[in-house]
């Protein structure tokens, strides 16, 4: 078996936090948890389960994930939010791994839940993540949003096993959610010097809800089905609405700078 240790990113997770490292357990003793800036007793319960607690400034998700890796014992990691719970079946699989070249980088399937409902369809049915990897020949990207592994040489290899995801505890949550990652995902096209473009944000959103709700045979997931689909399209739109908002503000920005030079050096 690999020597792992486990990193797992929180912020304000008192009502998960004690779950995700009981399941971590399993797997290994040496526990990071990057807290970003918990308001609530967050911190106080990962240490009471025995975790190493690591304060850091918030930057992205990128980021936060490097920090604890960086803090943690063993070069191999595995990536966990405090909503996670690594199953018996993914640990065992785990164990099982008899290869360690530091190129690989194993994922495994992820079990998504709405409240307490599992969804097998639609965007959320057919998800496949890349959480453990050798932290000397992988790093997270520094961005906002939607962070992936990057590695000169990484190979991705699927194992057997579950990873369960509770993402959605209420609407409230979901809904804040939606928003904020929207909003960072807009951030995340600033950053990479995009355009806004008119077509994708007038019809990403209802592409996106066919593709997610029959495509993908989201209805068969009943009303939960037809809310993610909703959210989806909702997402979809307001990305690139607040993309294009950042981008006219820059922009204006960059017009009154440009013409308050000209105006100057007359």
């Amino acid at each position: 078996m690999l020597d792992i240790s486990i990193v797992i990113i929180a912020k304000n997770e008192a009502s998960d936090i004690a779950e995700c490292i009981k399941s971590a357990r399993t797997i290994s003793n040496d526990i990071v948890v990057t807290d970003t800036g918990s308001i609530d007793c967050t911190t106080r319960i990962a240490k009471e389960c025995g975790a190493h607690v690591v304060n850091a400034t918030w930057i992205n998700y990128g980021v936060a994930r490097n920090v604890g890796a960086a803090m943690a014992k063993h070069d191999w990691i595995i990536a966990l939010d405090a909503d996670e719970r690594i199953t018996p079946d993914l640990a065992e699989a785990i164990r099982r791994i008899d290869c360690d070249d530091p190129d690989l980088a194993f994922g495994f399937e992820r079990k998504n839940y709405f409240r307490k409902k599992r969804i097998r369809f639609g965007d959320w049915g057919h998800d496949i993540v890349y959480r453990l990897y050798n932290r000397t020949c992988s790093k997270w990207q520094n961005v906002p949003v939607h962070e992936i592994l990057q590695g000169d040489n990484l190979v991705k290899r699927k194992i057997q096993g579950r990873l369960l995801h509770y993402t959605v505890a209420s609407m409230h949550e979901y809904t804040n959610k939606i928003a904020r990652y929207a909003f960072l995902s807009a951030g995340k096209y600033m950053e990479q010097k995009r355009r806004p473009n008119f077509f994708k944000k007038i019809f990403s959103a209802p592409v996106n809800f066919m593709a997610c709700y029959f495509l993908r045979l989201g209805f068969l997931d009943g009303k939960e089905g037809f809310i993610i689909a909703v959210y989806t399209a909702w997402y979809s739109y307001l990305k690139y609405h607040y993309f294009s908002e950042m981008y006219k503000k820059t922009h204006d920005l960059n017009l009154g700078r440009a013409l308050s030079k000209s105006i100057v050096s007359r």
